[in-house]
């Protein structure tokens, strides 16, 4: 019995072409809004360049925790915020200018896609809407959620590129491993940032983790994100990105 079928009967679930100079078809109804993620996405085009990045296309998931200690972030602001900094990413790598989104606990839930049309005040309509219960910390269930999704659509060449968001230590490190390395056989680059004061010591275990095919994860630490600029922050997200393409090539993995 392979990952996927062993996935399948365990699910723990609470519920083509160069994109990078696609003018938008459509923005936000904010038109404050609509400068500030247009003047994102050419900081991003700009790290892009830099950065050497020759794969034009990617599905771009939003990983975002969802444990009670988050909980303020996503009452005040914060988390739409940062939302809104993400999204140019997807502008950017995106066909259809989508971003998967996820939130996890010990739990994990998958959302609409964040759009041009729901940007706006996405958190408070479409995720807190739901009085969701705020959790423990689990990373082991989204990501084998992710492995699942996105290790089959892989075949086609496009790959996904994950940023996994936490602000605090999870419960089940070992399961965590073990869905990393079954991963590293596939298209898909997870980014793990760690935000706030922890010292999130696992983090860069799996950053430097063993045993996988090659190295498919990269994490940084921001003690607080909105303290850094948009491009130092995309400049952070993409580091080691190319280096991760180049490593898929040379083992076979398909990427774009």
């Amino acid at each position: 019995m392979g990952f996927f079928d062993n996935f399948n009967k365990n699910k723990p679930s609470a519920s083509g072409s160069n994109n990078l100079n696609k003018s938008p078809v459509s923005l936000t109804k904010n038109e404050e809004l609509n400068k500030k993620i247009s003047l994102r996405k050419e900081i991003v085009l700009d790290e892009v360049k830099r950065n050497n990045i020759t794969a034009n296309v990617a599905r771009v998931v939003f990983v975002l925790d969802h444990s009670g200690s988050m909980r303020t972030m996503y009452k005040d602001g914060t988390v739409q915020n940062v939302l809104e900094r993400i999204f140019p990413m997807a502008m950017c790598f995106d066909d259809n200018a989508e971003l998967e989104f996820f939130w996890f606990d010990n739990l994990y839930k998958e959302f609409e896609p964040v759009t041009y049309q729901n940007l706006d005040g996405y958190v408070q309509k479409v995720i807190l809407s739901q009085n969701d219960h705020f959790g423990t910390t689990c990373y082991a269930p989204v990501m084998s959620a992710i492995l699942h999704k996105y290790g089959k659509k892989g075949k086609t060449g496009i790959p996904t590129f994950v940023i996994f968001i936490t602000d605090g230590a999870n419960s089940d490190k070992a399961a965590a491993k073990e869905v990393l390395t079954v991963a590293s056989h596939y298209n898909i680059f997870w980014k793990f940032v760690g935000i706030g004061k922890e010292k999130f010591e696992f983090l860069e275990k799996l950053d430097n983790l063993t045993g996988r095919l090659i190295d498919n994860a990269n994490f940084i630490s921001v003690n607080n994100l909105s303290q850094i600029t948009d491009q130092q922050l995309y400049a952070l997200l993409l580091e080691e990105y190319a280096d991760w393409l180049a490593l898929c090539r040379s083992h076979g993995i398909p990427v774009e």
